[in-house]
């Protein structure tokens, strides 16, 4: 059987068979409805556990982004903020349904929605790598989602348990 020339697509010789078709499939993926998630404003309370009982409670508002609360996390178990980091939503290592560091190159980031637009709900659990080398995982879980009260002004440790480990042993 004769091959066919790649011409015969528009493509080059030696270009991944796919590339010709990246065009359509950026203009179908612009006309597809999205599904908008409405803010939810609140206050939210997450514990955030390396360990069953090693973890620290943080509130914060809805309208403060994810990356806020990775600094909170960071604040809270004295860490510093030296490393990329990701927050998996579905709390499976390295999946697709992330956010990651604004200085990483894949995205979508933590500083593009605000907390109060991701959806959560209580009971909801995330995964949180910090240091993609040494790979600090700490369990998000969303205790709870209050309508009223006071907004913290901004996210703040309101309880913990444990003491926190250093982050580099060998210093």
């Amino acid at each position: 059987m004769k091959k066919k020339s790649p011409e015969i697509y528009g493509g080059q010789a030696d270009e991944p068979f796919y590339q010709p078709f990246e065009p359509l499939v950026e203009e179908l993926e612009r006309g597809l409805p999205r599904k908008r998630i409405e803010f939810e404003d609140g206050i939210y309370c997450f514990n955030v556990a390396l360990k069953k009982n090693l973890w620290r409670r943080i509130e914060t508002a809805g309208g403060y982004t994810l990356e806020d609360l990775h600094h909170a996390i960071q604040d809270a178990y004295g860490f510093d903020d030296d490393h990329l980091y990701a927050f998996f939503m579905d709390g499976e290592l390295w999946s697709d349904d992330k956010f990651t560091s604004p200085h990483d190159e894949e995205g979508p980031h933590v500083d593009e929605l605000r907390i109060g637009e991701l959806g959560l709900s209580e009971g909801q659990r995330m995964l949180y790598l910090f240091d993609y080398g040494d790979q600090w995982l700490f369990q998000v879980a969303v205790e709870a989602i209050r309508k009223s009260g006071a907004r913290p002004r901004k996210p703040k440790v309101v309880g913990q348990k444990g003491k926190a480990p250093e982050q580099y042993e060998y210093y």
